[in-house]
């Protein structure tokens, strides 16, 4: 068990890169996967726990929104009603739920502190 050093800043750019993702989706998941694979064997428990979680949500987020571009393109293409309600559904209501949960976890990342995902935390 290693214990939380304020040097060990994985934690937080963990879930900044969460939280990136959520904006900018692609770049910020490989880097949080280039995180997880350079980090995770040096990392205290409480930055442990932080990558796996964000990863963890970071890949539900980037499912639901490559499902909706694919939903899409499979269908009536990017210039019809179910494109605008699907698109418009993820950055409404999928996003700020993602959002709201990544910046407390931020927060607690930054404090040195845990924090439990609401229904990821439990998998993890």
């Amino acid at each position: 068990m290693k214990i939380f050093s304020p040097k060990d800043n994985t934690a937080a750019f963990a879930e900044a890169f969460f939280i990136g993702n959520l904006l900018f989706v692609g770049i910020f998941y490989i880097a949080l996967w280039i995180l997880y694979f350079f980090q995770y064997k040096t990392t205290s428990d409480v930055g442990k726990k932080h990558l796996s979680q964000a990863l963890i949500a970071s890949s539900l987020s980037t499912i639901i929104f490559l499902s909706i571009n694919v939903f899409i393109l499979l269908t009536e293409g990017y210039q019809s009603l179910s494109a605008l309600f699907g698109l418009e559904f993820y950055y409404m209501l999928i996003v700020p739920l993602f959002l709201a949960a990544g910046i407390m976890a931020f927060s607690k990342a930054i404090k040195g502190l845990e924090f439990n995902y609401p229904l990821i935390g439990q998998m993890s």
